[in-house]
């Protein structure tokens, strides 16, 4: 059973069977009380002979001799008969169970009440106009009076029942049973439920590395796979955030020791606060400028505060103004096919993701090299794809190019390489507006294709 549901279900099928067996198996061994109402026969039997043997037999051998007649009579008539005193003692009978029933009331008319059985469990029964007739003693007196009962007034009950009182053995054993197997199988059912528990309290603690065990494949074991990845992502992130940390860290402290020293040697009078140094510590102010600018971008992206405009956007436009903002390098064809030459997108955030793609393509092209803006229909989307005849990307730092502060050079200069978050804010930029971004390139020394997915224009 894969199914925490099919399981509990189950289980309670079974807990409730074995109650209802042992109910059923304590409730046959023991009855409270059973009550029967015999109304005398339709027929009485010929009575005539029976008196004149059991007064005869009275007479000569006191109750010995009438239990005899009765015995003799009962099986004569097929009947069952008692006689009972007048301080309503059983004194004979045609059987010996009748003698050991309790007289509740005995009356002429034929209305007896017999309580028969033990105290555990007794049998009462009512009868109404069955025959008697009176044995008399030696002075004419009533001495007894023989009341003729039918076949089914059966005797009393098997002697020996072991419940006192009876419903409250068969209740706590049926409790008794079901609780036993519902605390069994709820510990099996809910095991990894506490397991999770331990592992949530963990890592509350600071413990990112815990994980819990699955097994099956119910509802229980894909919470705990569900735990184990969302321990691996916030493992993964937590690793992230120290690793940016570290590297913002790393990032900020080159321009500004930079800047620092360069301050310091113009008051202590090595150098010279002239156009060249001045423009030095410019150029370091900017990066600075431009890595804080980028990290702002950055946060914006992830919290979902980026302030977007979407309209209908003109891709050779945008392009053209991307590719206007240098043109000192290899210079940039734009091209569209039908049908994609509109998107649906904020125009001040597409300019910005193809200067940065721009950027990147002619820091790693040559002169004499080419670069490439074309769009096309892809699918639901309009595809911009942005190529280049540079450097290319090996294929084992395709994945991580995006990552925020990856480089696939790490000596290349921060003037040069950037500080590695331009495709990180990209990616993000193209997330924000409903799109996407990918790279692809066959190798080193062989280009790169980057490609932005967006809505087309409505």
């Amino acid at each position: 059973m894969r199914s925490l549901r099919a399981r509990l279900f189950v289980t309670t099928a079974i807990v409730l069977a074995v109650a209802t067996l042992a109910a059923g198996l304590l409730s046959r061994r023991a009855t409270l009380v059973e009550e029967r109402q015999i109304v005398g026969p339709r027929r009485p039997p010929a009575l005539d002979t029976l008196i004149e043997d059991a007064q005869r037999a009275y007479a000569r051998d006191g109750v010995d001799g009438l239990r005899a007649a009765l015995v003799s009579g009962a099986q004569a008539q097929a009947v069952r008969l008692v006689a009972i005193d007048g301080h309503r003692q059983p004194i004979a009978a045609s059987a010996p169970d009748l003698e050991r029933v309790h007289v509740k009331a005995a009356h002429p008319d034929g209305r007896l009440s017999l309580e028969a059985g033990t105290t555990d469990a007794r049998s009462s029964i009512e009868l109404r106009g069955v025959p008697t007739f009176a044995i008399r003693g030696g002075e004419g007196e009533e001495a007894a009076r023989v009341y003729v009962l039918p076949n089914e007034a059966a005797g009393p009950l098997p002697v020996g029942a072991p419940i006192v009182p009876p419903w409250m053995r068969i209740t706590l054993g049926t409790a008794g049973i079901a609780l036993i197997v519902a605390f069994v199988a709820g510990r099996r059912i809910l095991r990894p439920v506490s397991e999770l528990t331990q592992a949530a309290r963990r890592m509350r603690e600071g413990d990112l590395d815990v994980r819990v065990s699955t097994r099956g494949d119910d509802e229980i074991a894909r919470l705990a796979r569900a735990f184990n990845d969302m321990a691996e992502r916030l493992a993964q992130t937590e690793h992230l955030k120290r690793q940016m940390v570290s590297d913002v860290a790393h990032e900020l402290r080159s321009p500004l020791t930079n800047l620092r020293c360069g301050l310091e040697a113009i008051q202590d009078g090595l150098a010279i606060a002239d156009r060249t140094h001045i423009d030095a510590l410019h150029s370091e102010t900017l990066l600075l400028q431009r890595l804080i600018g980028d990290l702002q971008d950055l946060a914006l992206a992830d919290s979902g505060g980026l302030s977007l405009s979407p309209a209908a956007v003109d891709i050779a436009a945008v392009a053209q103004r991307a590719a206007a903002s240098d043109g000192s390098m290899a210079p940039v064809r734009i091209t569209t096919e039908p049908g994609a030459e509109i998107v649906w997108a904020d125009a001040g955030r597409l300019e910005q993701m193809l200067r940065n793609l721009l950027q990147n393509a002619r820091r790693h092209t040559p002169a004499t090299g080419q670069i490439a803006i074309h769009s096309r229909r892809a699918g639901e989307t309009v595809a911009i794809d942005v190529r280049d005849t540079g450097s290319g990307i090996a294929p084992e730092h395709l994945p991580r190019i995006f990552d925020r502060f990856f480089r696939a050079d790490p000596s290349r200069d921060r003037a040069t390489g950037g500080a590695g978050l331009g495709l990180a804010i990209l990616r993000r930029l193209a997330e924000a507006q409903g799109g996407d971004v990918t790279a692809f390139s066959a190798g080193t020394g062989q280009g790169t294709t980057f490609t932005i997915r967006l809505p087309p224009g409505r």
